[in-house]
């Protein structure tokens, strides 16, 4: 595992996930680390500084730019893959044209995801078809959202070994444990689809998290959106009865309403983060002009970076560390499909991947569970082409569209409002 590609490694997330790979980089054997993006600008910026980070840290790896997607993957150990084809103003139609409909808008749930998907599935399949022609062999992590949708493509199309990531669960349950007052490592088994998951046998640093208190409120830093989330969540455990928590985008799919009214008084979230781009690169530039830079802020929680780090290592390492990841099921549950993507524990090493066995289901959550893994299913074939009426079937499928017509009405819509950002049917 000497050689690393990231790809979209002009994003402002790229130099967290760089200082997470400089602390763990003594429990690695990487050589080389390959930057690539579509901007060049950006991608500029953050290789300078990620070299500069790389060279004053006395790390044992070198931080480059490659000019191609070929020149990215050729020979190399492992590609994680963290782009969002369409940028920002993609994806700013995947959270507003939804609400034209009175469905949450979202990127990676709901309307919103599907519409990402079409963009983000047919990039990675090309990732994978690059891969086994210059790569033979090397792993592709996919951070690329919607991840269960991604993942689940590029496991159907079988041409690449591939793990899909995701951080939420670590978000999900730090949160939790620290509106208990709890701080340390959380813990968990987990069942279900990304980002539609419950938590089971909570625990922190080893110990049991304990019974829900009387009064629970969200972290204090929360914005309204993830203080809805985490109420909700709250409510759902609260029924459950059992010491379980789920995922907090699963409050989506059972109180849609509630979030149409949220982010129609908010505003796109997009806005938001394309206004304090300006301000990363500024950073980015000038720390990358000091021969030692001072990373001061970037975008994503340390939990991005650590998340991939804790994967990377873990592929090297002779000791098996367990990790929450998207793989295909192969038995770790008789609830989904054998070949489904589901998120569960796993136990990784540089001898492969073994699959823990995990929890059941909650009984009040399986009719959820499967329609969202039939959306999963049909989501994936769906993106990998450009035909209509199987687009149609698949964006019916998802719990919040629910009717074919629709679904029809919304990609006649999506159809005019992405033009080349998405391929449609001639």
């Amino acid at each position: 595992m000497e050689i690393l590609t990231i790809l979209g490694g002009g994003s402002a997330y790229t130099p967290g996930l760089l200082q997470a790979l400089i602390r763990q980089a003594g429990e690695m054997s990487l050589r080389s680390v390959r930057l690539y993006d579509t901007d060049p600008v950006r991608l500029d910026i953050v290789t300078r500084l990620c070299a500069a980070m790389a060279r004053s840290a006395g790390a044992p790896f070198t931080v480059t730019a490659a000019s191609t997607l070929e020149d990215a993957v050729r020979g190399t150990s492992l590609v994680l893959n963290s782009t969002r084809p369409g940028g920002l103003a993609a994806r700013r139609i995947d959270e507003t044209l939804p609400l034209e409909f009175g469905v949450p808008g979202q990127e990676t749930v709901g309307p919103g995801g599907f519409f990402y998907a079409l963009r983000s599935v047919p990039e990675a399949l090309r990732v994978a078809d690059a891969m086994a022609a210059l790569a033979p062999g090397a792993i592709l992590l996919n951070y690329t959202n919607p991840s269960n949708i991604v993942t689940q493509a590029l496991v159907d199309q079988g041409k690449v070994p591939v793990i899909g990531m995701c951080d939420q669960s670590d978000e999900d349950l730090a949160a939790l444990a620290l509106a208990m007052g709890r701080t340390g490592q959380p813990g968990c088994r987990c069942i279900g689809l990304n980002h539609a998951t419950w938590y089971r046998d909570l625990s922190v640093d080893g110990v049991a998290l304990g019974d829900f208190p009387a009064t629970l409120e969200a972290p204090a830093e929360y914005d309204d959106e993830h203080r809805l989330r985490f109420d909700y969540s709250l409510a759902l455990a609260r029924e459950q009865a059992d010491g379980s928590w789920p995922n907090s985008y699963l409050p989506y799919y059972l109180f849609p309403h509630a979030f149409v009214a949220q982010a129609r008084l908010a505003g796109p979230r997009s806005d938001v983060v394309a206004a304090s781009l300006p301000r990363y690169y500024a950073h980015f530039a000038e720390q990358a002009a000091l021969a030692q830079p001072q990373l001061r802020f970037y975008r994503g929680a340390a939990g991005f970076g650590d998340m991939a780090a804790n994967v990377i290592a873990a592929l090297g390492a002779e000791r098996p560390r367990e990790l929450v990841l998207n793989l295909a099921n192969r038995g770790a549950t008789t609830s989904f499909a054998y070949d489904t993507v589901i998120e569960t524990q796993a136990m990784v090493s540089r001898r492969g991947i073994e699959r823990l066995r995990a929890p059941a289901l909650p009984m009040s959550f399986k009719a959820l569970a499967w329609e969202l893994e039939h959306y999963q299913r049909l989501s994936a074939r769906a993106a990998a082409g450009v035909a209509s009426g199987p687009r149609a079937a698949a964006l019916a499928a998802n719990p919040m569209v629910g009717d074919v017509r629709l679904a029809r009405q919304m990609l006649a819509q999506a159809r005019i409002r992405y033009g080349d950002l998405i391929r449609f049917e001639a």
